[in-house]
Parts: structure tokens; sequence; C-alpha cells
């Protein structure tokens, strides 16, 4: 496994789903990948604590890499679930407006999904209540390639194609020191293993900024600042009202409360936006109220006896609200990738993300 007398090829840190989809591509170029997680499984942190929801790209400024990749990881990932057999539903989602006002916002989200290439189709009062007669609101947009995936499975079959090329995943393995020498990146696991590698893929999600801050030559002005956003989530105890995935407008900090699927057809709300300086995962009780008053706009029937706390999860922000990625002609590492701000809509965009990182990647081997 020894080239140009290093001990690996590529290494990424991190077994989400992201760092799972980057070690993929690399792996399907033939090249030797070693993929490290400091916890005793793949996906413990952000990308089993989400929505599950396959993003259309609405959102998102037109160019920006969430922009780009989303729209583009939409029908890839319907496509790698439909031939590995993943669980999916595309289902649609349902973006609301309450009055005559928070129409003219839809109006807004309408032509940004236009620039992305994205059709949104408009319903008003009458048609809705046809579609979700259970649903209280003014109008909607409808998103018809919005939908929900197994991203457990998803993740499973990404570990079978790196494994499948001889790629390598090793859990209980903490990365703490890294240091670029001779074209070479050096790094240590749990203190006491060093290790060299001609490529360093930082996919740590939410240790990304704090693994980034001990790279010792990296200038540390182009650590972006990252809040921790943390969202919990309620599950409905009921039958489902809804047939889609019920969105309300977006919030500064995500995309608010909102009704969704997971893939047994249960409906969860959430997540709700908590700026939080530490990571737990606790669900307060005293959150229902807040949940409560906030699903009663768009589903009156709702109350906090049909709600249980199910989960919750946190997502890295950066200021500039896109997906930060950078390589040697940023920081002049050669071999060094790091990945920062990676939320919503990473699960989606997994896809494309692996393969953009695998061609920066295979630039380099040359």
């Amino acid at each position: 496994m020894i080239k140009n007398k290093t001990d690996f090829q590529c290494v990424v840190v991190g077994a989400g789903v992201i760092g799972l989809s980057v070690a993929r591509s690399i792996a399907k170029k033939n090249k030797n990948v070693l993929v490290l997680e400091k916890n005793h499984k793949f996906g413990q942190e952000t990308s089993s604590r989400n929505s599950g929801v396959v993003h259309a790209g609405i959102y998102y400024p037109k160019n920006s890499l969430k922009a780009q990749l989303c729209v583009k990881g939409n029908s890839e990932i319907y496509s790698y679930a439909q031939k590995r057999g993943i669980k999916f539903n595309k289902c649609g989602k349902l973006i609301i407006a309450n009055n005559p006002f928070e129409e003219k916002i839809l109006s807004k989200i309408k032509k940004n999904a236009d620039k992305n290439g994205i059709f949104l189709k408009y319903k008003n009062y009458k048609t809705l209540k046809k579609i979700e007669p259970n649903l209280k609101c003014y109008s909607a947009l409808y998103s018809k390639t919005s939908g929900i995936v197994d991203s457990q499975d998803l993740m499973i079959n990404f570990i079978a194609d790196i494994e499948k090329k001889r790629g390598k995943l090793v859990f209980n393995s903490k990365v703490d020191y890294i240091h670029e020498e001779n074209e070479k990146i050096k790094f240590s696991i749990n203190k006491n293993n060093f290790f060299s590698t001609r490529i360093l893929i930082n996919c740590s999600g939410l240790q990304s900024h704090i693994l980034a801050s001990k790279i010792e030559k990296l200038n540390k002005k182009l650590i972006p600042k990252i809040t921790f956003v943390k969202g919990s989530y309620m599950k409905l105890s009921s039958r489902s009202p809804f047939k889609r995935l019920i969105y309300p407008l977006p919030t500064k900090y995500g995309l608010g409360i909102h009704s969704t699927l997971n893939i047994e057809g249960q409906t969860i709300f959430g997540p709700d936006e908590e700026i939080v300086k530490k990571i737990n995962y606790n669900v307060i009780e005293r959150k229902k109220t807040k949940f409560v008053k906030s699903i009663k706009k768009f589903w009156p029937a709702i109350s906090k006896e049909l709600i249980t706390c199910d989960y919750s999860g946190i997502r890295t922000k950066v200021q500039k609200n896109d997906f930060v990625i950078q390589d040697h002609s940023i920081h002049n590492i050669k071999g060094l990738i790091n990945l920062f701000g990676m939320d919503s809509p990473g699960l989606t965009s997994s896809i494309p993300i692996g393969e953009y990182i695998a061609n920066k990647c295979m630039n380099f081997l040359k």
C-alpha cells in the first residue's frame, strides 16, 4: 500500500455520509483509500440525526456549491437508491404560505428555484384541499422531486462500494495531529500511532474546524467561524395527516419546523433551531409547547398528547451558508482538503460531493 514512501495514498477522516461518499468515489478510481472514524460505528452524528430528506435545490443561490451539488445529487441519489434497493419515497414537498404577505415570499422562492433549473408548481387553497385535506394554508409551491431516503442503508451501500475496491474503514480512531512535510501529510491516531499519506481529507463534520485547528502549517484565519445549531424532532403517535412533506417558509438557520415522513411512513416534526456551544442530543419535554404552536399554523388538530420526544441532531453553519471546500489552491498545503459547514443539503449532495473531491485528488495524484 506504500506509494512515494508514504503509508497511504488517500486518508478520509470521518465516516459520515459525506466522508463515505468521498472515499467511495476515490476507491472507484482505483486509488487506495483508508477511512478513519473516531466513533465505534459509521454515521453516528449528523448523518443519522437529520430528516432524511432528499432536497431539490430550491433555496440556494445560483452557482453556489449547495445549488450545483444538490440539483445534481437529487437525481443521482434516487438513481443509486433504485439500483441498490435502498428504500426511498419520492413523495414531493409543499412549501406553504399562510397569508398574502407570505405568498410574496413564496414568489421569491419560486424565482430562485427557476434560476437553479427547478420547476415549482403553484397550488391555490382549493387545489391543496383536494390533495392534502388536513393541511391549513393560504397557498403553496409544490416540489415533485423532493422526498426521503433511508440514509443508514445508503451509508451501508457506500461502505460496500469502498470495500469492494479494497478500501478500508477503521473505527475508534481519532486523528489528533496533522503535519505537512516534504509533500507528505503526517498524522497520528489516538496520540500514539504515526502514519503518513499523500492526501488527507478532513470530513469530520462537527469536529472539522477543531481538527483543522491542529494542522500545524494551516493559516488558522482560513477556518470559518462555526455555529452549532441543534434541532430537535418530535414523532406523531397517531396516523400521518399528510402524504407529502410540509414545509413552512425558511428561517435564518434552517427550513423551519416541518412535517416529514420517515422511511416507515411515520410523521416526524422538526427540527427546531437552538444555538448551542456543546454537543448533547437530549430532547427536552418542554419543547412540545413550541412545536405545537408552530405546527398548529398548518395542522390545527395537533396537541401535546399526540407527539413524543424523538431525537435531535446538530448541524454546523458557516457565515456564508454554503459548503466550504478548501484545497491546496486556498491554503497552500499540498494533499490536504478541508470540508466545513457541510449541513443540509449534505445528504442529498453526497454523491456529487464525493466525485467533486475525488477529481481534486486525481489531479494531485497524477
